[in-house]
C-alpha cells in the first residue's frame, strides 16, 4: 500500500521533464525534415534574426534550437542530480549527458552541411539513443520512488 499525498522526488520529475521535452523536439524535427524547412534557417546557431520573435519563414526552426537549449538543461540537470543516485539510474543519466551533446554538434553540421543524408541519419539516430537512454532514467527513478514509498 502506498502512501498518499507523496509526491515524486526531483529525480522522476527531472527525468520525466527531460524526456517529454526531449520528445517535443523530435517531433518538431521530424515536421520541420517532413515539411521540407531544415534549411529556413542557414546560419547556426542563431537564425537570421537572432534573439527577436521568428517571423513565420523561421518560426519552428527558430523554435525547435530553443527548445534544444531548455531541454539540454534539463538533461544537464537530470545528469548531475543522478551522480549520487545508484548506478542504475546515474548511467543512463550520465550517458544521456554526454549524447545531448554529441546531438547539438550533429545539429550543427547538419545544418552547415546542407542537410548531407549520412550526418540527417546520424542526428535522427543519435536522438533515438538519448531518448532511450532518457527513458531508462526515467523508469529506474520511477521505479526506485515507488518502492521507497511503500509502507
Amino acid at each position: 500500500m502506498q502512501e498518499k499525498g507523496k509526491l515524486p522526488t526531483k529525480m522522476v520529475c527531472l527525468s520525466f521533464a527531460s524526456l517529454s521535452l526531449t520528445y517535443s523536439i523530435m517531433l518538431i524535427g521530424v515536421y520541420i525534415t517532413s515539411s521540407h524547412q531544415g534549411l529556413s534557417c542557414p546560419d547556426w546557431p542563431l537564425c537570421p534574426n537572432g534573439f527577436d520573435l521568428p517571423s513565420s519563414k523561421y518560426f519552428f526552426e527558430h523554435f525547435h534550437r530553443l527548445l534544444v537549449l531548455i531541454t539540454s538543461s534539463f538533461i544537464f540537470a537530470t545528469a548531475i542530480y543522478s551522480i549520487r543516485k545508484p548506478r542504475q539510474i546515474k548511467n543512463p543519466a550520465v550517458i544521456a549527458g554526454i549524447i545531448v551533446v554529441v546531438q547539438i554538434l550533429l545539429g550543427m553540421f547538419v545544418v552547415n552541411s546542407k542537410l548531407q543524408a549520412v550526418i540527417v541519419a546520424g542526428h535522427l539516430g543519435t536522438g533515438m539513443i538519448l531518448f532511450a537512454m532518457l527513458l531508462l532514467t526515467f523508469i529506474y527513478s520511477y521505479k526506485q520512488w515507488k518502492n521507497n514509498i511503500k509502507v
